[in-house]
C-alpha cells in the first residue's frame, strides 16, 4: 500500500492537529519587542473588571483569517527520525454566525458557516478545502480535556477530516472568557494566564512551561485593550512544541464582548507519529460583532435541526473510489490513504494507542459469503511466518449498520512487547467486502477494544449501480489473504 497519496495523506499529516497556525508579519506594527516595552507601563489607581459574557442566547457574527508561512516537517517512510522539510504557505478565511447554548462552566455554541475556504500550498502541490453545504451547521464544545479540548460536530451530517481541520483552530471564541476574565485590574496591571485556559486557547494538549502574561494596556470609552506576551512549551499529540506568542485583544466592557483578536506565533514542532511537524510563523486575525440576524439560529430552526438530541463528535472518511465510507472518533487520524485503503492511528491523551489498516478486498459472489472457518484459515496463513503469533479468539457478529462481520484475534510478540492483532472481515449483501487490521499492545487491549468495534460499526457501503455490482462480483484470482497481509506489513513498518 502506498503510504502517502498525492493529496489527502499529506494534507491530513499537516492538518491532523487542526492548527491553522498561520504566519505573517507583526500585526498593526506591534512587534514582540514593542509588546515587551509596553508591558513596562506604569499602573494607574483606577481598576476595571475584565469580563467576557457567556450567557445562553448571545448571538455573534465571527470573521476569521488564518495565515501560515514556514516549513512542514514530514517523517519519511513512517519513521519520525527520518524527516523531510517542505515549504508551505497557507491561508484560510471563514465567516460564521454563532449562538451560545452552553454555560460558563461548559461553553458551547451552535454555528452556521456562511463561507469557508482554505488554500494550502505545500512544496509544489496545492490543496483547497471548504465546508460542504450539508455541514454548515456545527456544534462547538469546549471540554478542557487533553486531546479533546475543542470538539466540533456537524448537526445535519458528519464532518470529513479536512472540514474538521479547517474549522477547528487556536484562538477559538469559546476560549476567551476563561482566558481573559479578571477582576480589579489597573491600567498597566499584569496577570499570568491559567495553564488550562491557555491550552484551550492555543489548541494544545498540555502546557509544560508557561511564562505568558496578560497586560491591560488602556481603557478608552469603556473599551479595553489587552496585550498577551510570552513563551510556552506544550505537547500536541505525541510530540512537544515550543511557541513564542504576542497578541492583542480588544474587549467592550459594556457589552462584555471581545471584538478583535490578533495573534502572532513562532512555532517549532518536530514530526510525530500521527502528524507532521512545523517550523514557522503564524498570524490569526478574528473580528466579532453582536448579530442576531441569522435565521438558521432561530429557536424554531434549532429545534427542528437538533430535535433536542445529543450530537456526538465524529468524523467521516470516504474512499476515492466512492465504494465505502467510515465514521469514526476524531481520536483516530488518517495518516495515509489511497483509492481503496487507508491507515489510521489512534491517539488518546497524547499517547499513541493503536493503528488500523483498512483495505477493500475483491468482491465475492453474493450467494457465497466467507465463513468464519475459512477466514480463520486465511489469518493463519498471514501469521504463519511469525512463530510467536497465535489465534486466541474468533467470532461472528453483525455491525450496527447490518453488515456481516467476522472477527479473529491474534496474540504475539512484536519487538519484545506482547502485541494483539485484531482482524475483521466485513461484507455487504451484494458481495463487497473490507478488512480491518488493528495493532495494539496487549496491556491496553481491554481499555481500547470498544474503539475497534465502534470503527467497524461506522463502516457503510455506498449504493452501487447494478452494472457496477455485476462487474465487481466477477470471479477474481487473488485470494482473500493477500490484501490483509499487505495491511499487516504496513503496520509493522
Amino acid at each position: 500500500m502506498t503510504m502517502v497519496s498525492n493529496s489527502q495523506p499529506l494534507r491530513s499529516r499537516f492538518l491532523s492537529r487542526s492548527r491553522f497556525s498561520f504566519a505573517a508579519k507583526a500585526f498593526s506594527g506591534v512587534t514582540v519587542a514593542a509588546c515587551g516595552l509596553l508591558f513596562c507601563s506604569i499602573a494607574s489607581a483606577e481598576t476595571f473588571n475584565i469580563e467576557v459574557a457567556t450567557d445562553r442566547g448571545i448571538q455573534q457574527r465571527v470573521e476569521a483569517r488564518f495565515e501560515h508561512d514556514g516549513k512542514v516537517v514530514v517523517a519519511q517512510g513512517g519513521q519520525a527520525e527520518q524527516q523531510k522539510r517542505l515549504p508551505m504557505n497557507t491561508v484560510a478565511t471563514m465567516s460564521y454566525y454563532q449562538r451560545l447554548t452552553g454555560s460558563e462552566k461548559d461553553p458551547q455554541a451552535i454555528r452556521y458557516f456562511e463561507n469557508s475556504k482554505g488554500n494550502f500550498n505545500i512544496e509544489k502541490g496545492k490543496v483547497n478545502s471548504s465546508v460542504s453545504n450539508e455541514n454548515r451547521m456545527v456544534v462547538a464544545r469546549l471540554k478542557s480535556v487533553p486531546g479533546q479540548r475543542l470538539q466540533m460536530a456537524s448537526v445535519m451530517d458528519t464532518l470529513s477530516q479536512s472540514e474538521f481541520e479547517l474549522i477547528k483552530n487556536p484562538a477559538d471564541p469559546l476560549t476567551y472568557a476563561k482566558l481573559l476574565n479578571q477582576k480589579n485590574v489597573k491600567i498597566g496591571g499584569k496577570w499570568k494566564t491559567d495553564n488550562d485556559a491557555l491550552a484551550d486557547f492555543l489548541a494544545v494538549d498540555r502546557i509544560l512551561f508557561n511564562e505568558t502574561q496578560l497586560l491591560l494596556k488602556n481603557v478608552v470609552k469603556n473599551k479595553a485593550r489587552i496585550y498577551m506576551l510570552g513563551k510556552v512549551d506544550a505537547t500536541i499529540d505525541d510530540v512537544g512544541t515550543g511557541l513564542k506568542i504576542s497578541g492583542i485583544f480588544d474587549v467592550d466592557l459594556t457589552s462584555k464582548t471581545v471584538t478583535d483578536v490578533r495573534l502572532n506565533m513562532d512555532e517549532t514542532r518536530e514530526a510525530g507519529q500521527v502528524a507532521a511537524g512545523f517550523h514557522g510563523k503564524s498570524k490569526i486575525d478574528i473580528r466579532l460583532t453582536r448579530d442576531n440576524t441569522c435565521d438558521h439560529l432561530s429557536n424554531d430552526k434549532l429545534k427542528k435541526y437538533t430535535k433536542s438530541r445529543r450530537i456526538k463528535q465524529k468524523l467521516k472518511w470516504a474512499s476515492d473510489s466512492g465504494r465505502f465510507a467510515l465514521e469514526y472518533d476524531p481520536r483516530w487520524r488518517v495518516i495515509a490513504a489511497e483509492q481503496e485503503a487507508a491507515v489510521l492511528r489512534y491517539v488518546d491523551d497524547g499517547d499513541l494507542m493503536a493503528q488500523c489498516d483498512v483495505v477493500q478486498l475483491p468482491s465475492r459472489p453474493a450467494n457465497k459469503p466467507l465463513t468464519l472457518t475459512a477466514y480463520k484459515k486465511e489469518v493463519e496463513k498471514i501469521i504463519r511466518s511469525d512463530k510467536t503469533a497465535r489465534i486466541s479468539d474468533s467470532k461472528e457478529m453483525t455491525t450496527s449498520t447490518g453488515l456481516k462481520a467476522l472477527k479473529v484475534t491474534v496474540k504475539g510478540i512484536e519487538k519484545e512487547l506482547p502485541v494483539q492483532w485484531i482482524y475483521y472481515h466485513v461484507a455487504s449483501e451484494d458481495g463487497r467486502r473490507l478488512t480491518f487490521v488493528f495493532t495494539l499492545e496487549q496491556e491496553i487491549a481491554n481499555i481500547f477494544q470498544p474503539s475497534d468495534q465502534r470503527m467497524v460499526n461506522g463502516l457503510s457501503f455506498f449504493v452501487m449501480p447494478n452494472k457496477s455490482l455485476k462487474s465487481a462480483q466477477k470471479p477474481v484470482k487473488s485470494n482473500t489473504a493477500r490484501r490483509p497481509a499487505t495491511s499487516k506489513a504496513a503496520q509493522r513498518r
